[in-house]
């Protein structure tokens, strides 16, 4: 329902049918929530990632508007300045910015159903599990695996917006994480952190970007004891393409992002 608003909110900015909407956000509840808040309207979600890279002004250029995370408004005004589209904020107030707010827009839902890219079966879990979203949900590995599909499955998305090992594994452990999806570095930054530790997640299946070292990948299953699977011929890169097929809501998104107090989403029968 909240995505639906936000939809909402951006056909009253001037979005319509086919047009793109630039998203520049980490990972924060608010990255699903304008994600699928822009397939509502009936618009294109182009996450333009975090940090903004070279490539951030080439897809924003022939967006409709952009919509831009306010612990990323210095970054959103330069990309906006420099490709002419006007400027929307989401995310926690701080302070006045002089930038229309994406929330002071929302009111009625507008009609229609989201949908999303497919999936890689080997990287969807199931409705039980607790899913540790720490990929750049702007890259196309983060949105297959961990945004689209937690969402078809109905499971759980825990969100952390910056990967360390210690964060990774705390948050884990608190937040009863069953599912990690990560690129080969993360998986050895874990393992660097598990080192004396007397409590480890439990982790029921993990899913490699691609193939793990041997020694890395026999250390890491040993460690925690679990399977690592291969999504092969994913790449960490944005995905400015359509949509295509149904989506089915996750039960809730949780997001913790460091240094800052938790924000928890709970998601009910709508998106």
């Amino acid at each position: 329902m909240e995505a639906r608003c936000y939809g909402a909110g951006l056909r009253a900015a001037g979005v319509r049918d086919g047009d793109a909407v630039a998203l520049l956000a980490p990972n924060v509840v608010d990255f699903p929530r304008v994600y699928y808040g822009a397939l509502a309207a009936g618009a294109v979600a182009v996450p333009v990632g975090v940090p903004v890279a070279p490539q951030a002004v080439h897809l924003a250029r022939d967006a409709r508007l952009l919509v831009c995370h306010t612990s990323q408004l210095a970054a959103g005004r330069r990309v906006s300045a420099r490709v002419g589209v006007p400027l929307l904020t989401v995310g926690p107030s701080r302070g006045p910015s002089g930038v229309p707010r994406l929330e002071d827009l929302c009111d009625t839902p507008p009609g229609g159903t989201a949908t999303d890219p497919d999936v890689d079966p080997v990287a969807e879990p199931d409705g039980t599990d607790v899913v540790l979203g720490c990929l750049p949900l702007g890259g196309r590995f983060g949105q297959a695996v961990a945004l689209t599909g937690t969402f078809q499955a109905g499971a759980t998305l825990v969100l952390l917006s910056r990967f360390t090992g210690p964060a990774a594994l705390d948050l884990m452990l608190r937040e009863e994480v069953t599912v990690f999806h990560g690129t080969s570095a993360m998986y050895a930054a874990l393992l660097d952190a598990a080192r004396g530790r007397a409590a480890l997640p439990r982790l029921r299946r993990c899913v490699s970007r691609a193939p793990l070292p041997p020694s890395l990948r026999q250390r890491f299953t040993v460690t925690f004891d679990t399977v690592v699977e291969v999504a092969e011929g994913e790449r960490d890169s944005p995905v400015p393409g359509p949509p295509a097929g149904p989506v089915r809501p996750a039960r809730r998104i949780r997001s913790r992002r460091l240094g800052c107090p938790g924000e928890r989403y709970r998601r009910g029968t709508g998106s």
